[in-house]
């Protein structure tokens, strides 16, 4: 098997550059070879796929449908060593249901097999969604739904946000990874190096019930934790010093 890891991202812009490369972006933090592939239609698309029995696995399904290239004597399943899928919930696509997104992530929980499914909330613009650094709000921040659209969403990150996008350091970086790891604890209430990302969407599921809102959630940054808990939390330390904390509201 080889040791390339398959990246599925949702657009075709802001999540590569979010990713970046092994020089800069989240991957730098990572290491390893990536391919990163953009699905350009939401989450909900691939699942009607999957039901529809059209593929047995997404290395198939982005052959034929999307232009993946791998070398012809390579079995689609053993392509890549992992794969990641990082979409958007999109509550407001006309796809949505909490029974498809709950079924999404039951269908996509192992990066070594069908992949693993990291959700954006509300959408990708939510890894920019810090107002300073740290941001002592972050935790209880939420956006509403009713109404909800995505252009306007983005607008008011791009207006609010203490980041350049187009200049993220590594301390920014930091920052980021710690805010969304922390947030992902206080959302579920669990506090451990395992991130759930079931207990994140049941928790999603239930304010979006009871406030229709759901709290604002990066997911990129989980997958730097998931990947590798220990050299994550180091790096972290080392580049946040003092400022290394765990934000209770």
């Amino acid at each position: 098997m080889k040791s390339k890891i398959l990246l599925i991202v949702e657009g075709e812009l802001e999540e590569p550059r979010i990713l970046g490369s092994a020089s800069h972006g989240l991957l730098s933090l990572m290491g390893g070879d990536y391919e990163i592939v953009p699905f350009a239609n939401p989450i909900y698309e691939l699942y009607e796929a999957y039901k529809n029995g059209e593929y047995d696995d997404l290395v198939s399904y982005l052959r034929l449908e999307k232009g993946l290239k791998i070398d012809d004597d390579v079995l689609s399943k053993n392509a890549f060593s992992a794969i990641y899928l990082i979409f958007d919930f999109e509550p407001q696509d006309h796809k949505y249901s909490d029974e498809k997104i709950k079924d999404l992530l039951t269908l996509f929980n192992n990066e070594t097999e069908l992949g693993k499914l990291y959700i954006n909330y509300p959408m990708v613009e939510a890894y920019y969604d810090l107002t300073s650094l740290p941001d002592l709000g972050y935790n209880s921040k939420t956006v509403k739904l009713d109404g909800f659209n995505g252009r306007k969403y983005k607008r008011q990150v791009n207006t609010s946000t203490c980041l350049k996008k187009n200049r993220i350091t590594k301390k920014d970086l930091c920052y980021i990874i710690m805010h969304n790891y922390n947030k992902a604890q206080y959302i579920t209430g669990l506090k451990n190096t395992y991130i759930d990302h079931g207990a994140i969407l049941d928790s999603q599921l239930s304010l979006k019930k009871e406030k229709n809102e759901i709290y604002v959630l990066s997911t990129f940054p989980l997958l730097v934790v998931d990947y590798n808990f220990d050299k994550a939390m180091e790096i972290l330390k080392i580049k946040l010093k003092d400022n290394f904390i765990e934000i209770d509201e």
